[in-house]
């Protein structure tokens, strides 16, 4: 913002009609250019000055301490709102991050128990039937004292071996 532009807003700016963003632009202008912060202190002793009187309050003794207090007031409202934003931002982000994170674990876990369960099923229940069948799948087991010795082992695939089993067990 300009000089000009400056002090063509500070009425605007004491009777508070600047938008916000307007608004910081002049502030920010305000605090570093030392004609238009003296241009403000005059039009703002004026003004503030006339409206104390016309409404019977007390004369304000310090009309630039006020100005710049309530300068500093203002500027520090942004950087509020702004830090408020940013804040708002990073906690969005972390925690659609986290979100992600937490889907992407149970995604692999249903994966992980999805391949297990596919392993088992093409193990079938018979994968150790040819030396266990005794033991493990008799739903009433008859004695607890048992010999387990593996049966004679011929030369068959242990693909044959389970279709041969299947075949009995039909």
């Amino acid at each position: 913002m300009t000089c000009l532009e400056v002090q063509s807003n500070i009425i605007s700016y004491i009777d508070d009609g600047l938008e916000k963003d307007k608004k910081i632009e002049f502030l920010k202008h305000v605090e570093s250019c030392k004609d238009c912060k003296e241009e403000l202190d005059i039009y703002y002793t004026m003004i503030e000055g006339m409206r104390q009187m016309d409404s019977n309050l007390p004369i304000s003794r310090d009309f630039r301490a006020e100005l710049d207090l309530r300068i500093k007031r203002e500027l520090k409202q942004n950087r509020n709102r702004k830090k408020l934003l940013f804040s708002t931002i990073v906690m969005t982000i972390l925690g659609v991050l986290a979100f992600s994170i937490i889907a992407y674990i149970n995604f692999l876990n249903i994966l992980y128990n999805d391949e297990q369960e596919e392993i088992k099923q093409k193990q079938g229940q018979y994968y150790y039937s040819a030396y266990f069948d005794d033991v493990l799948f008799d739903p009433e087991p008859k004695q607890f004292n048992v010999n387990i010795e593996p049966k004679e082992i011929t030369e068959q695939s242990f693909y044959s071996k389970i279709r041969q089993y299947n075949a009995n067990n039909r």
